[in-house]
């Protein structure tokens, strides 16, 4: 990683996490919010880094595979600080089940995961049009980031073997 890039990322980093970790002494609304912002801002930058270097890469190999879980991982955790921030926003985005008690940014990390992989189990529903906007959008990103990664890795591969 370049230094320009580690600056780049600490600097998102660093709001994130002194705003998350204040937010567990003092319920700031705002500082509530800018930490998820800057959590979106952060994962954003991540996955882009992280495909960069897929893209680069001249064969498949376990560390790319690796590296392709885990930006796909980092898109599911970025939508659940989107629908975070959008709950923050406007409130009652969301229908969420009464059983349970979970923290919000469970239900939301919950429920990327469950619409990035398209189970859609509907427990927790998206109520306004903003919400079904996002949830949309994330299904659809999650599927065309397989079909397109994976059709390109094995593309890569299979071109590889066949030199």
């Amino acid at each position: 990683m370049k230094r320009s890039q580690a600056t780049i990322a600490l600097f998102l980093v660093l709001p994130l996490i002194i705003a998350t970790w204040t937010t567990y002494f003092v319920e700031i609304r705002t500082v509530s919010l800018l930490s998820r912002i800057f959590g979106v801002l952060f994962f954003a930058y991540a996955v882009v880094g992280i495909l960069r270097i897929i893209a680069k890469s001249e064969k498949v190999t376990s560390d790319t595979i690796f590296a392709a879980v885990v930006a796909y991982l980092l898109i599911a955790l970025m939508w659940a600080f989107l629908y975070t921030i959008l709950e923050r926003v406007s409130p009652g985005s969301f229908s969420f089940p009464e059983r349970g008690f979970w923290g919000q940014t469970m239900r939301f990390e919950y429920l990327s995961f469950v619409i990035i992989t398209t189970l859609g189990l509907g427990d927790i529903t998206p109520v306004t049009d903003k919400a079904s906007a996002l949830v949309m959008i994330e299904a659809v990103v999650g599927q065309i980031y397989l079909v397109v990664l994976v059709a390109w890795l094995v593309g890569m591969h299979v071109s590889r073997k066949s030199r």
